[in-house]
């Protein structure tokens, strides 16, 4: 399955709603509920998630007012989260950072559920939980070390998933092809 048509839904929800935060979130919704319950989705955990995180920022972000911060490892901790480790310089092929992927993925339900438990938010809910800030917490979280990787995966010896930038729009070498 290809990638694209998760991508063109986010895509197509950011065009009309650049100024309507909150229709932006309800536009969320259902995409995110159908990407989280679809058995082949095609487009990536890390890859769909950043898009999200990246519309996110640009149209709610603003007017969230204190501003959404990712959690740290001490509030992990606080809420029975294992911090999230793995060898980030470790990550530097196409192959690496679908195991990487993999990886933060699984953490990140285990992460999903601890923090619903600590924090009565209703993380396990695809429609439900991105209306909440420990949601966006959590996911700042992994896009940040998501950056991170990039970074230093660009470094390696396979660069076919490097970020590239085309006009306004940031887009992965990967999210091209069948990605992670």
């Amino acid at each position: 399955m290809s990638y694209a048509p998760f991508r063109d839904r986010l895509v197509a929800l950011a065009g009309p709603t650049a100024q309507d935060p909150g229709g932006y979130l309800e536009g969320l919704s259902p995409i995110h509920d159908d990407w989280h319950t679809e058995a082949s989705r095609g487009y990536g955990f890390l890859l769909f998630h950043n898009r999200v995180v990246r519309n996110f920022k640009a149209i709610v972000g603003p007017v969230v007012d204190p501003a959404i911060e990712p959690f740290t490892e001490q509030q992990f901790r606080d809420m029975g989260v294992a911090p999230f480790q793995v060898d980030l310089a470790g990550v530097d092929t196409f192959e690496e950072l679908v195991a990487f992927s993999t990886s933060i993925e699984s953490w990140h339900n285990t992460a999903h559920m601890a923090i619903g438990t600590a924090t009565g938010t209703p993380m396990m809910d695809p429609r439900q939980n991105i209306f909440f800030r420990a949601f966006w917490q959590l996911h700042f979280f992994i896009d940040d070390t998501f950056a991170v990787t990039l970074q230093a995966g660009c470094q390696g010896s396979d660069r076919r998933w490097c970020r590239r930038v085309h006009g306004n729009r940031s887009e992965t070498h990967a999210e091209r092809r069948q990605p992670t």
